[in-house]
């Protein structure tokens, strides 16, 4: 019964297009309700003691699919996706729906984001089951939006991913290159993510 529920969420999914793109998927681990349309990301991210590498391709305005691959002890192949059903306005927020599935083990979730008063200010809401079947939630602020020479636009985050606290430091080195650095109980985490706009 849980994989016809599973399946059904999928094809949900895949049949939900309604907003037009913005460009952040997620903070480190949290995601966010932000599809881009015509992009490739592709990203590394080692948090928690585990690695994933995914890319991830906005395919249809408002949807996106790709595949992520674990390492260590979550060696599983994802195919994920998410859809965006509600476009962020002023006084609401952005709605997502996304899944990462693979043969054993199925991750679904919704998600809201939204700017909170303060320019510059985000927040992001997910529950669903699997690994966020505890919630997740996550701030980033960006302190400098203005790229000046060699100096990176930078931001702060903090987010809570189901199993702890996290904070740290977002740096745009440029409209396709990221890096983050966060720290948690865990230890140190990172990430490393690439867009190309088709």
């Amino acid at each position: 019964m849980r994989k016809i529920s599973y399946a059904l969420v999928a094809l949900f999914i895949l049949f939900v297009t309604s907003v037009n793109p913005v460009f952040a998927s997620r903070i480190l681990s949290v995601p966010t309700a932000d599809v881009s349309n015509n992009v490739l990301e592709l990203d590394f991210i080692h948090h928690r003691g585990r690695s994933s590498l995914g890319a991830q391709f906005g395919f249809y305005p408002g949807l996106s699919g790709g595949l992520r691959q674990g390492f260590g002890d979550d060696r599983q192949l994802y195919v994920t996706l998410r859809a965006a059903l509600v476009e962020e306005t002023q006084s609401l927020p952005g709605l997502a729906l996304g899944g990462e599935l693979s043969l054993s083990r199925q991750h679904v979730y919704a998600v809201l984001s939204k700017q909170l008063g303060i320019p510059g200010l985000r927040g992001h809401l997910a529950f669903g089951l699997g690994r966020y079947s505890r919630g997740m939630a996550g701030v980033i602020y960006m302190l400098n939006p203005v790229k000046v020479k060699d100096v990176p636009t930078t931001s702060v985050f903090a987010e809570y991913d189901g199993q702890g606290i996290s904070g740290g430091v977002v740096a745009q080195f440029s409209p396709e290159l990221k890096a983050s650095l966060a720290v948690s109980s865990d230890g140190a985490s990172f990430g490393l993510s690439y867009k190309a706009v088709f």
